[in-house]
This record gives C-alpha cells, structure tokens and sequence, in this order.
C-alpha cells in the first residue's frame, strides 16, 4: 500500500489531464492516504522502541491532517511542512529497520527497498518545497510557480532526474542550499542502491542455502 500511494502522490498527475482538478482534490485524498500508509508500517510491531515510534508517528500524522487546512498565510502552514518532513523521515528510517533486520528474500523485502527509494524522493521534494518558501533568491531555474501542484510536479520530475543520474540539465540548481541539497540527494540515491542491492543478494543467497 505504501508503495502504490507514494508512486501516486509522486506521479499521479500524469493520469490527469487538468491539473487543476488533480490539485484541488486528487492530491489531498492522496495525501491523505500517504498519512495513512506510513503510520499503518509501524504497526504490530511489539518492541518498546516500535511503540515510541508509533506514538510519534501517529502524533505526526494529527498534527498534519489537522494543518492541511489551515490558512496558507498562517504560520501554521511551516508547522505543517516541517512536521511532514519529519512524518517522512521517520517513514524511511521504519522502512530502514525492516530491510536491514532479519527477513528472507521476498516481496516484502522488495517492496519495502522500492517504497525507501521513492521516500528519499518524496522528502527531497518537500525539502525543496520547503525552500522555495524561506529563500529569497531562486532556487531552481524553469520552475512553473504559477500553481502550487505545477511546482510540485517540475520539483518531482527534477529530483527523480537527479537521484537516477539521468541529469538532463533542463533545470539547474541556482542556490548554493539547491547546489548543496541536489549534491545530498546525488550520494543519497547512489549510496541508497548499492547498500539495497548488498541487501537484497545477501538475503537472496541466505535464503537458496536454508
């Protein structure tokens, strides 16, 4: 479930053709659905350190819900979007736990490894999203800020480019914190594949010898 809804939440727009409708309805109810998945993997999970963590994600995900509609001048609506950055990390450090723990080679296993790749995504956007609002100079170049769901796909489209290594060059990091943010996401996305595929044929080859 949380692979289908982050993939959505990322590049649901390409089956709508008004991005407008997309914008205003899809992605909320997406969004919400997104809240949902991430707090339903910390649950049945029995140790003291699981349930801490399932406290604070379902904490997290109140605090969200409730500031999604707030007024867009509010300063709640930082609130909002750092208390998010923080629901999503706390998201892929659970998915973490779970592909490095004990566990045979199965379709959890890769749907996890693929649910943690499209979360490094999903909060460089929002880390992006988040600088967009608190600098003053420009961020990124040929970046649509004529819509709010239009920057988010450009965001979207950028940061798949950058952690794939495609690099197509259409957009460019202007700022020294976009500079320095698209060089994180870089290592991030490489070091994240290599230690996956260690995992993933570490796990496959323990699990043809039992």
């Amino acid at each position: 479930m949380l692979v289908i809804t982050l993939l959505f939440h990322l590049y649901g727009s390409l089956f709508f053709s008004d991005i407008f409708f997309y914008g205003t309805y899809v992605r909320i109810l997406n969004t919400i659905m997104l809240y949902l998945a991430s707090t339903n993997s910390f649950l049945n999970r029995n140790n003291k350190k699981s349930k801490i963590g399932e406290i604070s994600i379902s904490s997290l995900f109140l605090i969200n819900i409730s500031l999604m509609f707030v007024n867009k001048n509010s300063i709640f609506l930082e609130i909002r979007d750092i208390s998010y950055l923080i629901f999503l990390s706390l998201t892929l450090s659970n998915i973490a736990k779970f592909l490095i723990s004990p566990h045979r080679f199965d379709k959890a296993l890769i749907s996890a490894s693929l649910a943690g790749y499209l979360l490094i995504i999903e909060i460089a956007v929002r880390s992006f999203m988040i600088l967009y609002k608190i600098e003053v100079n420009p961020v990124l170049n040929n970046i649509d800020f004529t819509y709010h769901t239009k920057t988010f796909i450009d965001t979207v489209y950028y940061c798949t480019v950058t952690i794939t290594s495609i690099g197509f060059g259409d957009i460019l990091p202007i700022s020294h914190k976009a500079k320095m943010l698209t060089s994180i996401l870089g290592l991030m996305g490489q070091f994240y594949l290599v230690v996956i595929m260690g995992i993933m044929v570490s796990k496959y080859i323990s699990s043809n010898h039992k």
